[in-house]
């Protein structure tokens, strides 16, 4: 049969001591049929020898520096402690090249609008709209134009009176630009859209007239 055979270092003078548990049943300790060397809680295990799966629970903490090599594909969905804000969520655009009358100084929808649902409710949602050329009939030297920016049913902004008084001849004029960072608090959808208006008892003006108007929502997460 096989034998055990312990053998003292010739370098070293400390008297190594093999100590029973306590423990009043028989155990066998089988040694492995190799060559090497036992490992304690003060040894390592080498890289190569780590294979199959660790259990969830065996990974209490893992520090930034044990992660090394490239890390596998993953669903962002599944992230979490990452500041998302500024995030662009969806572009929207809508367009209209169709000349609206104006006849008063009541506002009427300018056919410049777009619809867009939050995708959260904290999101900002910044609004861009370009209001193509207005154009006035011949002889209304005092007509002018204004617009306002709405929300559904809520002004968000407006424009003052802007044209070119005193001109009798049929005029084109450059519309105005409306800017506005929106907070609406929902995730249904919404409509942003503009409207205008002329100086009362001054003839018509036409809206959208000649060209595009273009009104862009840009959702961006908070």
């Amino acid at each position: 049969m096989s034998k055990v055979k312990i053998q003292g270092n010739a370098s070293g003078t400390g008297v190594l001591t093999i100590s029973a548990p306590n423990t009043s049943t028989d155990r066998t300790i089988t040694l492995p049929d190799t060559t090497g060397t036992l490992l304690d809680e003060n040894s390592s295990v080498p890289a190569a020898n780590l294979t199959g799966t660790v259990a969830d629970a065996r990974i209490s903490a893992l520090t930034a520096s044990k992660l090394t090599g490239a890390l596998p594909a993953i669903s962002g969905a599944a992230l979490t402690g990452i500041a998302a804000t500024g995030t662009i969520k969806q572009i929207v655009t809508g367009t209209t090249s169709t000349a609206k009358i104006v006849q008063s100084d009541t506002y009427i929808d300018s056919l410049l609008t777009a619809n867009i649902t939050p995708t959260a409710a904290s999101s900002k949602i910044i609004i861009m709209a370009s209001c193509n050329n207005m154009e006035k009939d011949a002889g209304n030297a005092n007509t002018n134009i204004r617009y306002k920016l709405l929300r559904d049913s809520t002004q968000l902004t407006n424009t003052n009176y802007h044209g070119q008084t005193g001109v009798n001849a049929s005029a084109v004029f450059n519309g105005p630009h409306l800017n506005w960072i929106d907070s609406p608090n929902t995730t249904s959808q919404i409509t942003y859209k503009t409207q205008a208006a002329s100086t009362s008892g001054y003839g018509n003006a036409y809206v959208n007239y000649g060209g595009t108007s273009i009104i862009i929502l840009i959702e961006v997460s908070q």
